[in-house]
C-alpha cells in the first residue's frame, strides 16, 4: 500500500466512519496518522476526545486530528504570512492587516490542508496516514487549485525577471521558487504515495459522483485503489417487508450499475447498526484493506 490513503465521495456515505476504521486496523502494527479535512467530521465524537489542536495518541500507535477551518488559517498564516506580506508590499502599500483579508477569501484554507499533510509524511513519523477527507465537489475543487497554482507559480517566475527592478525589496525569484518545490512536493505525493478509495452507497447521487470521480482523479494521474459500497442490506433480512424489498431493489440496481462502470475492486459493506463501536470500525477496516 502507498503511504497515504485517501477516503472521498459525496457527504453522508460512511466515509469517516470507514477511514477510522482502516486507522485502527492498520494500528495494530503500524504507525498511523488519522486526518480529517471534512468540514462535518466527527473524530472527535467517535474517539471522544479534543483532536482540534495537534494529533492526539487515542490509542497506542494511533494519533487523530480533525483540521478545522481556525486551525488550518492559523498554521497557514504561521508559515506562509510573512512570506506572503513581502511579496503584497513589494508591490503595493499595504499594512499586514491585508492578510486578515486574504484569509477570509473562500477556500483558502484548503490549499494549506495538503502542506499539512505533505509534512506529516516527510516527518516520518508515521508508517501510514489516512486521510479523510470534504465531500466530492470540495476534493475536486483543491485538487484543481493546486495544479492551477503550480502553473501560475511559473508564469510567475518569468514575469518577475521582466518586472524585477519594479520590487524595492529582496528579490522575490527564491520565494516563487519555494513555493513552486512545495508545489511540486505536494502533486508527487498525490499521484505517487498517495491510494484512493472512494466511498459510496447503493443510491443514485452517491454511485453517479464516485463513478465522476473514479475518472476525475486519475485524470489527475492520482491512483484509485478500489471503491466501497457502504450499507447494504441483507438480502433476505425481511421477505415480507413490501418497504424493504422496494429498497433492497433499487439499492441492487445502483450496486449492479456501479460494477458496470468500473474496473476497480468493489468491497461490500452491510447496514449496521446504529453507534458503531470502535471494535466493531476496525472489523469494517480489515474487510476493506483485505
Amino acid at each position: 500500500m502507498k503511504p497515504v490513503l485517501m477516503f472521498s465521495g459525496k457527504g453522508g456515505v460512511g466515509k469517516t466512519s470507514i477511514s477510522c476504521g482502516v486507522a485502527l486496523y492498520l494500528s495494530r502494527v503500524h504507525k498511523v496518522l488519522l486526518v480529517s479535512t471534512d468540514p462535518c467530521g466527527s473524530l472527535a465524537s467517535i474517539f471522544e476526545r479534543d483532536v482540534f489542536e495537534e494529533p492526539v495518541e487515542v490509542k497506542d500507535n494511533l494519533w487523530v486530528i480533525e483540521l478545522t477551518r481556525e486551525k488550518i488559517l492559523k498554521m497557514w498564516r504561521e508559515k506562509f504570512g510573512e512570506d506572503l506580506y513581502a511579496v503584497l508590499s513589494s508591490i503595493i502599500p499595504v499594512k499586514k492587516d491585508a492578510l486578515d483579508y486574504i484569509e477570509s477569501i473562500p477556500g483558502i484554507e484548503t490549499e494549506f490542508m495538503l502542506d499539512f499533510i505533505l509534512q506529516a509524511l516527510l516527518s516520518r513519523k508515521y508508517d501510514f496516514i489516512i486521510w479523510d477527507t470534504a465531500p466530492t465537489a470540495s476534493i475536486l475543487s483543491l485538487l484543481n487549485a493546486q495544479f492551477i497554482f503550480y502553473q501560475h507559480l511559473t508564469q510567475a517566475q518569468r514575469i518577475y525577471f521582466k518586472v524585477k527592478s519594479f520590487f524595492q525589496k529582496k528579490p522575490l525569484l527564491k520565494l516563487i521558487d519555494s513555493w513552486k518545490r512545495l508545489t511540486a512536493d505536494i502533486l508527487d505525493m498525490l499521484k505517487e504515495q498517495t491510494e484512493v478509495w472512494l466511498v459510496a452507497t447503493p443510491e443514485p447521487m452517491p454511485v453517479t459522483q464516485a463513478i465522476y470521480l473514479e475518472k476525475e482523479l486519475e485524470k489527475f494521474g492520482m491512483k484509485v485503489k478500489g471503491i466501497v459500497l457502504n450499507r447494504l442490506l441483507l438480502e433476505n433480512e425481511c421477505p415480507e417487508c413490501r418497504y424493504f424489498q422496494q429498497r433492497l431493489k433499487l439499492q441492487n440496481k445502483w450496486k449492479e450499475l456501479l460494477k458496470s462502470q468500473t474496473q476497480k475492486p468493489v468491497v461490500y459493506l452491510q447496514e449496521q447498526e446504529a453507534g458503531l463501536s470502535l471494535s466493531l470500525l476496525e472489523k469494517l477496516g480489515e474487510k476493506v484493506i483485505a
